[in-house]
């Protein structure tokens, strides 16, 4: 976890989780009520996003309200995200509250892919030395395995959380975010630390 994107000071996303305060029960139904108003009264594209994607996010959020004395922040907000994401679109999204508008949470490397027999493949364009302790992890190595998941189904997996209009859309914020997500927008990694599994520049 990185303020504002740097890489300067981290912190563990665990630490940053626990440190977060709670909004209040009132808190969380003024947001739900405003995110109403705006659905209903403002979003003219709501016709076609019901008909395109098979979605009703004005039912979702007054479902919502009868279930948030129930939910943890972070539940609370992954609900959220979860409601707009599904809109797919990137001019309308659900922005996270300080402290999580100036946090990022990445690893230290970032990822592209490429195509090699018609197969897509996950390369490892840049590595931030210093956080890694792994003297094979190179600028290079192509990942295969997300903690124990095929790389393909993982960066899928990380799309379908994303609010691109079109498949290749969310599978490029998905593989654009599996190792860098702005907290401001995008709900936090489930995981508490990342297994990667990877074949190094020599073949090995």
């Amino acid at each position: 976890m990185n303020p504002d994107g740097s890489h300067g000071a981290t912190i563990t996303l665990q630490e940053f989780l626990t440190a977060t305060s709670d909004l209040t029960l009132e808190e969380r139904q003024r947001i739900v009520d405003q995110a109403l108003v705006l659905i209903e009264q403002f979003y003219v594209h709501l016709p076609l996003k019901r008909a395109m994607h098979a979605v009703d996010p004005a039912q979702r959020l007054k479902l919502l309200r009868y279930r948030l004395h129930t939910l943890s922040e972070r539940r609370f907000h992954d609900e959220m995200i979860s409601t707009f994401m599904e809109l797919r679109d990137l001019h309308t999204n659900y922005l996270l509250p300080v402290p999580f508008a100036f946090m990022t949470a990445d690893l230290p490397l970032l990822i592209g892919e490429f195509f090699e027999d018609g197969k897509r493949q996950y390369l490892v364009h840049r590595v931030i030395a210093d956080r890694i302790n792994d003297p094979h992890f190179e600028r290079g190595v192509v990942i295969t395995h997300w903690n124990g998941v095929p790389m393909d189904r993982a960066v899928e997996l990380n799309a379908d959380r994303q609010a691109g209009s079109t498949p290749d859309a969310r599978h490029a914020r998905g593989l654009n975010t599996m190792a860098d997500r702005f907290m401001g927008l995008s709900a936090a990694p489930e995981e508490d630390w990342v297994d990667l599994t990877y074949i190094t520049t020599d073949g090995q």
